[in-house]
């Protein structure tokens, strides 16, 4: 019996340092994603407050200088997780440059609820910077 103790904590143990040894190595990832990392300064300006149906949508992207940055692609995605009783929502939201680092666009908010939203900055078709947060719509 006191073999079967010893053995099933070493077994805990070395599953807890697998675990953080999986959490540390996935870290760097997710910190590279981020839009500082990129050097960018990516704001959702508008709406300050999401609704169903449609929305005027405002980005604001600015270089690690502070300086705006006009000749981008961005869009704006929202993804509502599937549930036991629905299937996944999504939509993308291409916005046009308006102004100096100053992108707009109308969307569609399918449903009301939470829904996880990335803001995308691309550049000669790649990737440069992007945020991640979650709206709730009313």
């Amino acid at each position: 019996m006191r073999n079967l103790r010893s053995t099933g904590s070493r077994v805990v143990g070395a599953a807890l340092v697998v675990t953080a040894l999986s959490v540390l190595a996935a870290s760097p990832a997710v910190a590279q994603t981020t839009p500082k990392a990129k050097g960018l300064d990516i704001m959702l300006m508008q709406p300050k407050d999401v609704k169903t149906g449609a929305n005027e949508f405002e980005v604001m992207v600015k270089g690690a200088d502070g300086k705006p940055i006009s000749d981008a692609d961005v869009s704006v995605a929202f993804v509502m997780p599937a549930t036991p009783q629905m299937a996944e929502m999504k939509n993308d939201v291409k916005l046009k440059a308006t102004g100096p680092g100053t992108y707009t666009g109308s969307g569609n908010v399918m449903m009301a609820g939470k829904w996880n939203v990335t803001v995308s900055v691309k550049k000669g078709g790649k990737e440069v910077g992007q945020k991640k947060l979650a709206l709730t719509a009313k």
